[in-house]
C-alpha cells in the first residue's frame, strides 16, 4: 500500500502527533479533540466506523501501514514541511488544534513541544522563545494567518478574526 502526504493527512499528523496514544493511531483529549480526530480519520477513510475504537478519553484504531507512515512524516518533518505551503499550514493547524492555544495577553503558544519544533517554526519565519514549558510564536500574527483555514477548533477564535480584518503580517 503506497499512501501519498495530503494536506488533510498532514492536518492529521500533525494533531496525532503530541497527543498520541500508545495502542494503534489515536490520540487521547478531551471530547473537542476526541470528535475531531475521529470525524477527520473517518472522513478521509484512513479507517471505518467498525474499527474505531475508544475508551476512557482515547480514540484509536489499527493499521501498521498509517502508523509506519506517520511515524516516517514525525521522524522528516523538518525535510517534508521546510516550505510555506498548504501542506505545512496544515500540518502546523493540527498541531496548533492539538496543543496550541491563545492566553490572555494574546501571546499564540505551542505546549508539549521539542527542539524539532522549535526549528521547524525557526525555518518557517515564525520564530518562538520558550516561555516556562512551551514555546510562544514570536509572529503570531503572522502564524494564525498561515494555519487559518486549516485550524479547527480555534477557528472562531477573535484572534483569527483580527487577523482577518488586518490581512495577517507581523
Amino acid at each position: 500500500m503506497k499512501i501519498k502526504l495530503t494536506p488533510e493527512l498532514s492536518y492529521i499528523i500533525g494533531f496525532w502527533r503530541k497527543r498520541r496514544t500508545f495502542e494503534g493511531i489515536g490520540i487521547k483529549g478531551d471530547s473537542t479533540h476526541l470528535e475531531i480526530f475521529s470525524k477527520e480519520v473517518l472522513d478521509k477513510g484512513l479507517t471505518t466506523p467498525d474499527k474505531l475504537l475508544s475508551e476512557d478519553a482515547r480514540v484509536w484504531f489499527f493499521h501498521t501501514a498509517y502508523r509506519k507512515f506517520f511515524q516516517d512524516v514525525e521522524a522528516e518533518q523538518l525535510e517534508r514541511f521546510r516550505y510555506l505551503n498548504e501542506y505545512a499550514a496544515s500540518y502546523l493547524g493540527g498541531i496548533f488544534d492539538s496543543v496550541g492555544g491563545i492566553d490572555e495577553r494574546g501571546i499564540v503558544y505551542l505546549e508539549k513541544t521539542n527542539k524539532q519544533d522549535e526549528m521547524l517554526l525557526l525555518r518557517l519565519g515564525f520564530g518562538s522563545r520558550w516561555q516556562k514549558d512551551r514555546l510562544a510564536i514570536e509572529k503570531p500574527r503572522a502564524f494564525l494567518a498561515f494555519v487559518k483555514n486549516y485550524v479547527k477548533i480555534f477557528a472562531g477564535h477573535r484572534a483569527f478574526d483580527y487577523v482577518k480584518n488586518n490581512g495577517g503580517g507581523k
